[in-house]
């Protein structure tokens, strides 16, 4: 390895390590926030992830070229299976000591509050248990909403300082554009969701609301940097057309059409983020009137129609290029010169080429050439 390699892999190196420390340092901020918001020293277990993530690192550092991997992120993984949990046990937390100050106030959990500081007004006497009961209630919720914002800048921060791999600097830029397009669409729908005071208090809904959410987080974990580059045409060659095994290579092209270029980020938005989000407020209009969720609706329904329309442009460009790829193979073939050739040769040419073959054997016209 010369020199100049050794300079890249050590930067490399040292990037990866960067954004291993900043994912590390602020999960580790999240298992100490709830672990002590919960009094459930069990938490602290979620930091042996440390190892794990140590392990992650000198393994892709040892057998990655370019210091992170191509279709998936695996410190990303980890980074996610770290903090989301805190995520989970500070909501649920939240959610039920904001049942039990609603039910010590005897009103109904039905539709409760997620902001409770005021709640003490209706009350005739206020003790300092019930007063303290509503900050932890209020404090939860805030450290909480805060993980999560923090959480989306990481993933920005560690796409920006970590190993750039084979991407240019245009492409990391359109990369992170589409991660803050990406990261606020996350953010509006988990805290606007979660403030509908029926949805605050229920069980169920907040459970698919941060399902929903955690889902469309695995986006930063895929190796999106392949839908920023510029789109191949993937079509077999006349050697592939005559392999016995075409079949299995037409497949291997099939795939890397579908999942190598734009269609794979047009696949991926609508499974893990769009669709989900769209039908979760769909739900929330139609059957539970929420009419604050019309202006929501309206705009992931638009970018979701869209989206589909992209996505049939480009199936369209993609099947057109392949037929007139192929249109122009099949005019080179009938164009250029046969196989074969049937070769004449006359008898004057075989007599010429037996005279030259044979010793002492001359032409006519040629005396001088004869053999003493």
């Amino acid at each position: 390895m010369s020199c100049a390699a050794k300079i890249v892999k050590t930067i490399m190196a040292s990037q990866a390590l960067l954004v291993r420390l900043i994912y590390a340092i602020h999960a580790s901020i999240g298992v100490i926030i709830a672990a002590s918001l919960t009094k459930n020293n069990k938490l602290y277990f979620f930091q042996l992830f440390l190892i794990v993530s140590a392990a992650e690192y000198i393994w892709t550092i040892k057998k990655s070229k370019k210091g992170e991997w191509k279709w998936l992120l695996p410190s990303v993984v980890i980074y996610i299976a770290w903090l989301v949990p805190q995520i989970f046990i500070l909501e649920y937390s939240a959610m039920a000591k904001g049942k039990d100050i609603l039910r010590e106030f005897n009103q109904t959990t039905s539709e409760c509050r997620t902001d409770l500081s005021g709640l003490s007004s209706l009350g005739n006497s206020l003790n300092i248990s019930k007063r303290s009961d509503e900050e932890y209630h209020d404090t939860v919720l805030q450290l909480n909403v805060l993980l999560q914002q923090s959480m989306m800048l990481v993933f920005i921060l560690g796409r920006w300082l970590g190993p750039k791999g084979s991407m240019t600097r245009e492409q990391l830029s359109q990369l992170l554009l589409a991660y803050v397009g990406m990261a606020a669409d996350m953010l509006e729908f988990i805290t606007e969701t979660l403030t509908i005071p029926r949805v605050a208090c229920d069980d169920i809904f907040v459970t698919i609301v941060m399902v929903l959410w955690s889902w469309s987080l695995l986006q930063f974990t895929l190796g999106l940097t392949a839908t920023k580059q510029s789109k191949t045409r993937v079509v077999g060659t006349a050697k592939a057309q005559q392999d016995p095994c075409s079949v299995v290579q037409g497949i291997s092209s099939f795939f890397l059409w579908c999942c190598g270029g734009e269609i794979w980020a047009l696949l991926v938005s609508v499974i893990m983020q769009d669709g989900p989000y769209l039908v979760m407020r769909l739900y929330l209009l139609i059957k539970l009137h929420e009419v604050g969720q019309i202006f929501f609706t309206i705009k992931n329904g638009i970018l979701f129609c869209l989206q589909l329309y992209r996505f049939a442009i480009v199936v369209g460009v993609v099947a057109n290029g392949k037929n007139k790829e192929k249109d122009t193979k099949t005019e080179e073939n009938l164009e250029g010169d046969p196989p074969y050739e049937i070769a004449s040769v006359s008898k004057q040419e075989q007599a010429q080429d037996l005279s030259t073959s044979l010793p002492g054997v001359v032409e006519e016209n040629n005396p001088d050439d004869a053999i003493p």
